[in-house]
């Protein structure tokens, strides 16, 4: 099963998939929105960072739960 249908499914079914996964792509609207702010300071890159951090734990956890349903 290729990657988007088996997210599909998991996006429906596994409740933990689908809050990690929305989180994720709210994550990355944050930093878009950050990363469009002027000026940008020391304080919104490192905003910026620590979003990212989250969201690549996010990520992690994800991969983990895919792995098991492959």
């Amino acid at each position: 099963m290729p990657d988007k249908e088996l997210i599909a499914r998991l996006m429906k079914e596994n409740e933990e998939f689908r809050v990690l996964r929305e989180e994720h792509l709210e994550f990355e609207r944050q930093i878009e929105a950050l990363k469009k702010r002027k000026p940008r300071g020391d304080s919104t890159h490192f905003e910026i960072e620590t979003i990212k951090k989250k969201k690549l734990k996010g990520k992690d956890k994800m991969e983990v739960i895919l792995t098991k349903y492959r």
